[in-house]
């Protein structure tokens, strides 16, 4: 895992982390944990954090762990998501903020 990497964890409850700060030009990694088990009937334990403007989706498999690094290049607030489960995109606990700082 290159970069600066960032744990974050989703349940069916929501991300553990709502805002998350990066710099500009500089690599991330993201490293997303379902703490959920496959016996959820909404998404089975699978959680997704993507940005559909970077080009950015991860599915993390039930209490288990997936990751992506990538590098942002222009400064700006990014909503990441997911839309597996729990009401998806619409749902305010299964989303956050990715803060680009340039």
């Amino acid at each position: 895992m290159a970069g600066n990497v960032i744990d974050v964890q989703a349940s069916m409850s929501g991300f553990d982390q709502k805002e998350i700060h990066v710099k500009a030009g500089q690599p991330v990694t993201i490293r997303l944990t379902s703490l959920d088990n496959e016996h959820h009937t909404d998404g089975g334990g699978k959680h997704q954090w993507a940005i559909e403007e970077l080009g950015v989706d991860i599915t993390a498999p039930p209490e288990g762990s997936n990751y992506a690094t990538f590098t942002p290049t222009k400064a700006g607030t990014y909503t990441f998501y997911c839309d597996i489960c729990c009401g998806g995109k619409a749902n305010p606990t299964m989303n956050g903020q990715l803060i680009v700082e340039g």
